[in-house]
């Protein structure tokens, strides 16, 4: 199999609506779907998400499984196991498209999927999407950043050394899929925070207060982002 064109194309957070026009027209025309998902007896998210536009013409569609584990050995079975389904299911496939929630350059397995790939493709394009964080934001009304604000994004406060310093010196912090909410009550408890949950999707939620006032269960499309209060410097109009 040689693939002509691989597209990497970000989602949305869920909401068919928030997929962009191209992103529209290209997963319309190109002849296989790879959509991941985190465990054989889970159905994809991001296919979920593009669901009426499959039923517009038929494409063949690869649901590879990509588990949430850290084991190396666990993990390079599915990716090898990945590229042999997407090559032998894909035969005669030209154009192929990777979808994932969000965007792919944030936190997505595409460019790691990719290097597997690459001596099978062409060319590649990237598409970008919505992200959980923005769409998190836009419904609550609140801003992420203004002016020259600094904005974080922190995937696990326990294995990054570095998270403590870098919440210190963000004036918003982002964290994406947060487990450890015990530990960020005890870091920022007193802070404005907006937790979105299932964003996008029929069932979201969103919840805003001070960090220890949010008493709802994270969950795996969770996205938790904090404001740190600091004196704000007069805004130049040009920002506007």
């Amino acid at each position: 199999m040689r693939i002509r064109k691989l597209y990497g194309i970000g989602v949305g957070p869920g909401d068919p609506e928030l997929l962009t026009l191209k992103a529209y027209r290209v997963l319309k025309e190109v002849d296989m779907i790879v959509s991941p998902r985190s465990r054989e007896d889970k159905g994809s998210l991001a296919l979920l998400t593009i669901e009426e536009i499959i039923r517009e013409r038929k494409h063949i569609v690869v649901e590879p499984v990509f588990p949430m584990t850290k084991n190396q050995a666990k993990l390079e079975y599915y990716w090898k196991k990945a590229r042999e389904e997407v090559l032998e299911k894909g035969k005669g496939c030209e154009t192929v498209a990777f979808i994932t929630l969000g965007d792919p350059s944030i936190y997505s397995t595409f460019y790691r999927f990719l290097e597997f790939l690459r001596d099978f493709v062409d060319e590649v394009e990237v598409i970008p999407g919505v992200t959980s964080f923005s769409a998190c934001s836009s419904i609550a009304k609140v801003p992420i950043a203004e002016g020259n604000e600094i904005v974080s994004i922190i995937p696990d406060v326990k294995e990054n050394e570095n998270a403590m310093h870098v919440i210190q010196n963000s004036d918003s912090v982002i964290f994406l899929k947060p487990k450890n909410m015990d530990e960020i009550k005890n870091m920022l408890g007193n802070k404005k925070a907006i937790l979105g949950v299932r964003v996008g999707f029929k069932d979201q939620k969103i919840i805003s207060g001070k960090v220890t006032e949010i008493e709802e269960p994270t969950h795996y499309l969770s996205t938790l982002i904090v404001k740190n209060e600091r004196k704000k410097e007069p805004r130049d109009c040009a920002g506007l």
